[in-house]
């Protein structure tokens, strides 16, 4: 009888294990996705955070940007609204794109205007819009961006001057569970 409270003890304590809290992104394994209900109508909006990656912004020979993934050590979040295509209308697809590049052990981060530039973020328009459509570097706005207990709360205001934007506020907390 001894030994069977013994061995029900030991189970106990083995098997109740607390739930771990990250607190950094380098916890993550594989993208997680999360869907966003504040979003335009006739749109869906999501946020993706891809681990172990790193953004390169190129440039083509016209001068067009365009970015590139890569294995690394850094944590890319995608923000993205797309639009619904119209049925039976050709080039009716519209998507608005935010990168940024994060350092996995940041838990706080504040940046304003060409600051912006230290997680390369970048604003995408992805359209059949002549002359604005593409990928464009963020020089005017504010970040702030608060990792704490399996939360990621993500605060942009930007503008990209010249180019029309639907998206130029993000106020989420993402949940970093799964």
């Amino acid at each position: 009888m001894k030994y069977l409270c013994l061995f029900f003890l030991v189970l106990l304590v083995v098997g109740c294990k607390s739930s771990q809290i990250n607190t950094s992104l380098e916890e993550l394994n594989e993208k997680h996705t999360v869907l966003l209900s504040n979003c335009i109508d006739n749109a869906i909006c999501n946020i993706e955070l891809i681990p172990k990656s790193n953004l390169l912004i190129k440039e083509d020979e016209f001068k067009n940007t365009y970015i590139e993934f890569e294995i690394g050590n850094k944590t890319i979040i995608k923000y993205q609204l797309k639009k619904n295509e119209l049925p039976n209308t050709a080039d009716s697809h519209y998507s608005e794109i935010i990168y940024l590049e994060i350092d996995n052990y940041n838990k706080s981060l504040y940046l304003k205007n060409e600051d912006l530039q230290q997680v390369k973020m970048i604003y995408g328009r992805l359209c059949y819009c002549k002359g604005s459509s593409g990928y464009f570097k963020v020089n005017k706005g504010s970040l702030e961006l608060i990792l704490s207990k399996n939360k990621l709360s993500l605060n942009a205001n930007f503008n990209v001057e010249n180019i029309p934007q639907i998206v130029s506020q993000i106020n989420e907390k993402i949940s970093l569970q799964k």
